[in-house]
């Protein structure tokens, strides 16, 4: 539901955020799909291509008017195919997007009415809808946006249309195998099902939903599904062993992304391990019970991992007759990729590379040259990472190039293989790479960090301030970033907005003595000889072995008149430094 009212100096519009009437951007979708419209009929082509991946993703009614013009071969995997899920950022990212193209949206229309986001309901949002409202309150107030929660309760709003749902009910069981119905359909799927007391039925829309969250990398969202899913495992799976197996991964990363990793073990381990006979499905269980514990656990224990892994190698390789020669060699391989991870954990790290170009040369033999181009990239990653960790530059940097060779637009590549070339100092390289890294996803702040401590050895500090800028407009609190961004600042000469940062940083962690001592003598330059002092007391509290800081907090009793104080600072400094 949007609705919109407007008078000479605002305008409202009236979102209801209700997951369970609209799924992940509900009330989203709305904003956004209205903006979209506005701009297409102006023409304002360049800025609906600059944010094509967000509202990709997020526009359903639009998708087919916005492609992906830098899809990568995770965008685009399915089944299989797809061996590596979305980082969990990556939809902070698409919402970080959609901030800055509303926030172009209204700069674009050149008006001067506040528009007034009225959010109806904002506590039945979902996770990243949540954010959204967040964010847009925070950064919308600089293009006349503001956010208002709505105190209309769910109880009075409308109850969620089913017609819809009704309809495709009637048009056959088929609809439940059709991704695009579930994703446009599946909130009044299930309350149609709810209402009519059919739990099952409900459970299984649930389960499709919370498939294709996980499969989309909303993590959040799909867990939402998994009691509800959970409640009915053996009645939608029966005694179909790859379809339960294929429900407990979906319903194990919902769980385990939205910190419930205790019970998704227990899923695998009480509720399916007993249940599976089959070897192959045996070696994907004992594959991720491997990764819970190398990857998931808060306490890693890489026997258990080994224990796990090593099992998962053995059951692989008794699933040859019921696996093909290809899918063989696929499964084959991925398990061996994460034995290399192990490896590296283990200090183990040319066995790792071992794996990895062991495992490729079995899908080149075993594979046509397009199967599982995404698996093989990860694998060229994956080498490149140990070599990077072993200091080996030139190779790291050429399976790099192999990775994104095969994967092009994967922004990650990019901007790992930039910070190789900023460490070794070719700097140049470094920026082209994070510029691609850019171009390629919707924005997130690690990669303009880069740029900015890039920029700032290079001596370009305006352009160093700008990154960090970037850095700190999509996440303020980044603490070691705005000590950087105070660096350029002193450099550019400009200490007010210097002590701002620096006011900032300590705010968000008063216990970092390196920003202690920096706002010190920014404050003792300016004659705050008070607060200076009290940064340096802090400072010396946090490091009391280090002579320096005793030195520097001798010149601020000086200037004091605090003589003796001063010579105390000298004296116990002339002490550590004899020691």
């Amino acid at each position: 539901m949007t609705k919109s009212e407007s008078s000479e100096s605002t305008q409202r519009c009236t979102l209801d955020m209700r997951f369970a009437r609209g799924g992940v951007w509900a009330g989203v979708e709305d904003l956004v799909g209205r903006a979209y419209g506005e701009l297409r009929d102006r023409g304002a082509d360049a800025i609906i291509d600059r944010h094509a991946y967000e509202l990709h993703f997020v526009l359903r009614a639009h998708r087919q008017a916005i492609p992906l013009a830098y899809a990568s071969l995770t965008d685009t995997a399915s089944g299989l195919e797809k061996t590596r899920n979305y980082p969990l950022d990556r939809a902070y990212r698409i919402v970080h997007g959609l901030i800055d193209f509303l926030i172009a949206w209204r700069r674009e229309i050149e008006t001067e009415t506040e528009l007034v986001v009225v959010a109806l309901c904002p506590d039945a949002a979902q996770h990243l809808s949540q954010r959204f409202l967040v964010e847009l309150a925070r950064r919308g107030p600089n293009a006349g946006i503001r956010v208002e929660h709505g105190t209309t309760s769910a109880q009075t709003l409308p109850p969620v249309d089913t017609s819809a749902a009704e309809a495709v009910i009637a048009s056959g069981p088929a609809h439940l195998l059709d991704m695009d119905v579930i994703e446009a359909h599946h909130p009044a799927l299930i309350a149609h099902h709810l209402r009519r007391g059919d739990e099952t039925a409900a459970a299984r829309v649930a389960l499709r939903a919370l498939c294709l969250y996980n499969h989309l990398g909303f993590y959040h969202e799909a867990g939402s599904f998994a009691d509800r899913v959970m409640a009915h495992l053996d009645t939608l799976a029966g005694d179909d062993q790859e379809a339960r197996w294929n429900y407990v991964g979906n319903l194990f990363q919902g769980l385990v992304m939205t910190g419930r990793l205790d019970a998704a073990r227990a899923l695998v381990e009480d509720a399916t391990a007993p249940r599976l006979t089959r070897p192959d499905l045996r070696a994907k269980m004992h594959y991720l019970m491997g990764m819970v514990h190398l990857r998931y656990a808060a306490q890693k224990d890489v026997d258990q991992a080994e224990r796990h892994l090593l099992a998962a190698r053995q059951a692989i390789a008794l699933a040859q007759e019921v696996l093909g020669a290809a899918d063989h060699a696929f499964y084959s391989v991925f398990i061996d990729n994460g034995l290399a991870f192990l490896r590296v954990r283990q200090g183990r790290p040319q066995e790792a590379i071992d794996l990895c170009t062991s495992g490729l040369e079995l899908l080149s033999r075993a594979l046509s040259e397009d199967a599982h181009r995404l698996h093989r990239s990860v694998l060229h990653y994956n080498t490149a990472q140990v070599h990077a960790m072993l200091g080996n530059l030139e190779e790291a940097l050429r399976f790099y190039d192999l990775s994104i060779e095969m994967d092009p637009y994967y922004s990650e590549y990019h901007n790992e293989s930039g910070n190789l070339l900023l460490r070794a100092g070719r700097l140049e390289g470094a920026i082209a790479r994070y510029s691609e890294a850019v171009r390629y996803s919707a924005p997130y702040p690690e990669v303009f960090h880069n740029i900015g401590v890039c920029m700032a050895r290079m001596g370009a500090f305006e352009q160093a301030s700008a990154a960090f800028d970037r850095s700190l407009e999509l996440d303020p609190n980044q603490v070691d970033v705005l000590l950087m961004r105070a660096e350029v600042l002193e450099s550019l000469g400009a200490s007010d907005r210097q002590l701002q940062d620096l006011d900032a940083a300590l705010l968000l962690d008063p216990n970092r003595p390196e920003a202690r001592v920096n706002r010190a003598v920014l404050l003792f330059d300016r004659q705050e000889y008070v607060r200076a002092l009290a940064d340096m007391d802090r400072a010396i509290e946090m490091l009391p072995m280090e002579p320096d800081l005793y030195i520097s907090r001798s010149e601020v009793h000086r200037a004091m008149g605090f003589e003796a104080l001063m010579a105390q600072d000298i004296e116990a400094a002339s002490h550590l430094r004899a020691a």
